[in-house]
Order: structure tokens, then sequence, then C-alpha cells
């Protein structure tokens, strides 16, 4: 499967919610024709102009990832769930 293929079905799989590292890598390992994907997954979160890393998490129990735990968001969800700014009086 082509990295453009499994962009494509990781946007879908993250425009639902925002989702970790992690639970990214899981849904792809749990898929059989991406079973055997070897890669950096961040990478190619990155380089989808359409997902953005919205935060990283940190946890206890998870050092010694391969890949940091950030979270991730297709512009669309950010865009539709962005607080609005505070208008400052003056």
């Amino acid at each position: 499967m082509t990295s453009d293929n499994v962009r494509k079905m990781i946007r879908k799989f993250v425009s639902q919610r925002p989702r970790n590292t992690a639970e990214i890598a899981n849904w792809l390992e749990g898929m059989s024709e991406l079973a055997n994907m070897q890669g950096d997954i961040s990478g190619v979160l990155e380089s989808d102009s359409s997902i953005v890393r919205i935060g990283t998490i940190r946890r206890s129990g998870i050092s010694g990832r391969e890949y940091p735990l950030s979270e991730w968001a297709t512009e669309e969800w950010v865009a539709h769930h962005e607080r609005a700014k505070p208008i400052k009086e003056e």
C-alpha cells in the first residue's frame, strides 16, 4: 500500500476525533493490509498538510517509545472545535 493511501486512511481515522501516535500505531497494526507497515508514523503524519499536531501527551510508563506521543487531528476538526478568541475591552 502506498504512503498516500496510508495517509488517506489515517486522515479519515483522526477526522472523527483527535488521536495520539500510539492509538494510530495500534490501529494500523490491527489492519491486515497494513500489518507489515514499517516506517515513521510521525513522519507520515507530519507530511500531510491536512493533519496537525495539536499537543503532546505525557504519561508515566510510555517512555522508551520509538515515536513521540503526540496528539493529532485534522485541520477541519481543529477549525470546528477552536475556541473563539476573547475580545479585549480597553
